[in-house]
């Protein structure tokens, strides 16, 4: 497997966490994220084997260009981390379907926009793809409407994208309590920095295979 891993949704949680947890361990990085000043700060904070490119993912273009920069500076990639979010959802007396479509927009449109992207590299590679998914996908989400229409489809084209791309592995991560950043009192959340562990563990895995993870607070 290459070890360049494209990260896209980098934000100051997950995203950041798993940046530096995989950059820690060796990993060249590729950082997407529609706003440009904290993926670029952490880039430079992270140093060499890290690039920060701004993109849409719900511009197949922008996409393509963005994955081409990437493998221009860093090399062939080997697994992509798709964390890309599109904001909360609504109880349904304010639930809003611009909100919806922009989230569907982001989380499988946009998701399945950079697997094929990224595809061929993933496929020569055998690699590996991580969805960070929640429990909304199979759990009632009554106060949170949009995603709860969300998630089951998140869940379901990665569930679609492992059966259609053999050995490529598709992982949806189903994390079942809010993430707080690294280097904060997790309180009654999970760290950022536990959940960057399993991703790399996950993309380190060679013959075992995970399709769908449960993750949540010991109780």
């Amino acid at each position: 497997m290459s070890d360049t891993v494209l990260i896209v949704g980098v934000g100051e949680t997950i995203g950041e966490a798993t940046a530096r947890q995989l950059h820690g361990a060796g990993y060249d990085v590729g950082l997407f994220a529609r706003s440009a000043p904290f993926i670029e700060e952490l880039a430079a904070d992270l140093g060499a084997g890290a690039v920060a490119v701004p993109t849409d993912i719900t511009d197949m273009a922008a996409v393509e260009a963005g994955v081409e920069r990437v493998q221009a500076e860093l090399g062939q990639l080997g697994a992509v981390v798709l964390n890309a979010s599109a904001g909360g959802g609504r109880p349904i007396e304010d639930a809003s379907v611009d909100r919806l479509q922009s989230m569907l927009d982001v989380r499988v449109a946009g998701s399945l926009a950079c697997v094929q992207a990224a595809l061929p590299d993933l496929r020569e590679t055998e690699g590996t793809v991580v969805f960070s998914g929640t429990t909304y996908a199979e759990e009632t989400a009554p106060e949170q409407v949009e995603w709860g229409a969300v998630a089951p489809a998140t869940q379901g084209l990665a569930a679609t994208l492992d059966a259609a791309l053999g050995a490529v592995q598709v992982t949806y991560v189903s994390i079942g309590t809010g993430i707080a950043p690294a280097d904060t009192d997790a309180g009654q959340r999970l760290d950022a920095d536990e959940l960057a562990a399993v991703y790399q563990q996950l993309i380190e895995r060679d013959r075992a295979v995970t399709r769908r993870l449960d993750v949540r607070l010991r109780e």
